[in-house]
C-alpha cells in the first residue's frame, strides 16, 4: 500500500504565499493547465541531465511510484556506484521532496536546484531551503552529508552556434549553501504550521486578497476568491491604471473604508504622455455616467493616416533552450505574423495573409522578407502595443546579420507604424473596458464586433501561443497534433489583426460623426 504524504516542497511554497492557495491545492485543486514556462523548464532540465551525466558518469533518472522512488534513492545513495541522481525522492516530517540533481562528491552530496530563469531570485532561497532541509535530514539517516547547494539557471548571454553544444547554457556557479542556513531553521515551523491544512476536515482559511495573489507567482484561484467577495454595484478604484495599487491612495481608501472609484479625490490622478489628459478623471466620469468617452479632437486624428491601412500582429517565442542558430535563450524570436489589408473606406477588408514557421534556421530572414511583401511600400500600418512588440522586434531584426541588408526597408516599415494602443488611450474609453486598453478589452466596447477569443480549444493570449510553439517543436508531438497547433495559431493571430480593423473602423466612424 502506497503511503500518502501530506506536503511537498511546492505545497509549502504555495502555503507560504497564501494558506488559502495551499488549501485549494489539496482539497479543491484547479484543473492542471500546461504552461509555456513549464515546457521551457523541462527542456532546460533535459540539457542539464545530459550535461552532468557526461561529466560524472553513471546516473539514475527516477520515475514511478513515490514509495518506490524513496527506496531507489536510498539504494542509489548507498551503492557508491551511482554518481548522479535525477529526481531523487526524500520524505521527512510528512513532507516529500524531489530534487532536480544530486551529485556525489568525495565527502557527501551536492544538491542542484534548476531554474529556467536567468538569475537567482529572492523566492529561490526559501524554495531550495525546503529541499535542502529534508535532504540533509534524510542523508544523515543514511550516514551521509549534504555538503553544498547550488541554484543552476540559464545563462542569458549564451548564443547557439553550429556546434549545437549547450554546455555554456548552464550557469552553475551559484553556491548558496551559506545563504540558506537561516532559511533552513524556519522550515520545521513552516511544516508544523501548514500540515493541519492537509487534514480532511480542515476548513478553508479566510485570507483577504492582496499583493500575495500575484507575487511571487500568479495564483490560479483568483477567480474563486473574487467570486466570494461581497457583491456590489460599485466599480473598484483598483481599475485605475498605474495608481490602482498606489500606497497613498490605498491608505486613503482604507481610511474611508471604501473601494468605490467615485470616491477617489482628483489629487491622486496622474497624467502620462501616452494617455489622454486627465485620463483617470475620464475613467471615473465614464463609469459614473455609464457612457463612452471620445476625445473632441478625434475628427482630426485620422487625417494624418493614409490608405491602404494594414493591421499587423507578431507572435514571438522565448525559447529558453535555443533551437535556432545565432539566437539567445530569452530574446524574443518572431515566428508568426498576421496582416489584414483595408484598401479604402468604401471597400471590405481582405481575407488576410500570414506567416508561420517553427524551427527553420533562416526563420528571421523569412519573417522579414514575407512581411515586406505583405505590407507593400505605402499606407499606414496599425499594431497594438507596437512600441513594445512590433517596433521592438523590427529594430532587433534589422541588426541581425541575416537581415542587415534589409535594414533600410525595415526602417521604412517602422516609420509607417501607428500604435493603436496609444491611439486608443488618447481618444477613447468605455466602462466596458474596466480600466484596460488591451485589444481583448477594447473589443468588448465595440458594437457588433464579431471577434471572440472564447472557446475551449482556442488560443487566448501570447502565453498560450508560446505553449503552442513548444508543443509543435516537441519531438514527441505527432503530425496530427502539429496540424492542430498550426490551425490554432493561424486563427489566433488573425483574430488580433481583424480586431484591430474593427477598432480603427469604429474610431473612424465616430470621428466622422463628430
Amino acid at each position: 500500500m502506497t503511503k500518502t504524504y501530506k506536503l511537498t516542497k511546492s505545497k509549502i511554497a504555495r502555503g507560504l504565499q497564501c494558506k488559502k492557495k495551499l488549501w485549494f491545492d489539496i482539497h479543491e485543486p484547479a484543473k492542471k493547465v500546461k504552461k509555456a514556462t513549464f515546457e521551457r523548464g523541462e527542456r532546460f532540465n533535459a540539457v542539464i541531465r545530459k550535461h552532468y551525466t557526461k561529466i560524472y558518469g553513471k546516473e539514475l533518472n527516477l520515475t514511478g511510484i513515490w514509495d518506490d522512488l524513496i527506496v531507489k534513492t536510498k539504494d542509489a545513495i548507498n551503492s557508491k556506484e551511482i554518481n548522479v541522481i535525477y529526481e531523487g525522492t526524500f520524505e521527512y516530517l510528512d513532507t516529500q521532496v524531489r530534487t532536480d540533481v544530486l551529485i556525489r562528491k568525495e565527502n557527501g552530496w551536492e544538491l542542484l536546484e534548476a531554474k529556467s530563469s536567468t538569475r537567482i531570485k529572492d523566492e529561490h532561497y526559501p524554495d531550495i531551503s525546503i529541499q535542502s532541509f529534508i535532504v540533509r535530514k534524510c542523508l544523515r539517516e543514511f550516514g551521509q552529508e549534504l555538503v553544498s547547494c547550488k541554484v543552476i539557471h540559464i545563462n542569458k548571454a549564451f548564443t547557439l552556434d553550429k556546434s549545437k553544444d549547450y554546455k555554456n547554457l548552464i550557469n552553475d556557479e551559484n553556491d548558496i549553501s551559506e545563504n540558506i542556513v537561516e532559511f533552513e531553521k524556519e522550515i520545521p515551523s513552516y511544516i508544523n504550521e501548514l500540515l493541519p491544512l492537509a487534514e480532511n476536515n480542515t476548513p478553508c482559511p479566510s485570507v483577504s486578497m492582496g499583493t500575495h495573489c500575484t507575487k511571487p507567482y500568479e495564483c490560479d484561484y483568483q477567480d474563486r476568491c473574487i467570486s466570494l467577495l461581497p457583491k456590489s454595484n460599485e466599480t473598484s478604484y483598483k481599475i485605475l491604471p498605474y495608481i490602482g495599487s498606489d500606497k497613498d491612495l490605498k491608505s486613503y481608501m482604507d481610511e474611508i473604508k471604501s473601494n468605490d472609484l467615485q470616491k477617489v479625490p482628483a489629487k491622486y490622478f496622474k497624467d502620462r504622455k501616452d494617455y489622454a489628459k486627465n485620463y483617470h478623471g475620464i475613467i471615473q466620469q465614464a463609469h459614473k455616467n455609464n457612457k463612452d468617452w471620445f476625445d473632441p479632437n478625434l475628427k482630426n486624428v485620422f487625417k494624418k493616416f493614409n490608405f491602404p491601412f494594414y493591421f499587423i500582429d507578431f507572435e514571438t517565442i522565448t525559447q529558453g533552450v535555443p533551437l535556432i542558430e545565432n539566437t539567445q535563450p530569452y530574446e524574443a524570436l518572431p515566428f508568426q505574423w498576421s496582416v489584414h489589408k483595408w484598401e479604402s473606406i468604401d471597400k471590405e477588408i481582405d481575407d488576410g495573409k500570414s506567416f508561420l514557421k517553427f524551427t527553420d534556421q533562416d526563420i528571421e530572414r523569412q519573417f522579414v522578407e514575407t512581411l515586406l511583401e505583405a505590407v507593400g511600400d505605402n499606407g499606414t500600418i496599425f499594431a497594438h502595443n507596437a512600441k513594445w512588440v512590433e517596433i521592438r522586434i523590427l529594430n532587433l531584426l534589422k541588426n541581425k546579420d541575416s537581415c542587415k541588408d534589409l535594414a533600410n526597408k525595415i526602417d521604412k516599415i517602422i516609420d509607417r507604424v501607428e500604435d493603436s494602443l496609444i491611439l486608443s488611450r488618447m481618444n477613447f474609453y468605455s466602462p466596458k473596458m474596466n480600466g484596460e486598453w488591451k485589444i481583448k478589452s477594447i473589443i468588448k466596447a465595440i458594437p457588433d464586433c464579431p471577434v471572440s477569443y472564447d472557446g475551449q480549444d482556442n488560443i487566448g493570449g501570447g502565453d498560450e501561443a508560446q505553449l503552442a510553439w513548444f508543443i509543435y517543436t516537441d519531438t514527441k508531438t505527432n503530425n496530427d497534433q502539429r496540424k492542430e497547433q498550426i490551425k490554432n495559431l493561424l486563427n489566433y493571430c488573425a483574430k488580433d489583426t481583424l480586431a484591430l480593423y474593427y477598432l480603427i473602423k469604429f474610431l473612424m466612424d465616430k470621428s466622422i460623426d463628430q
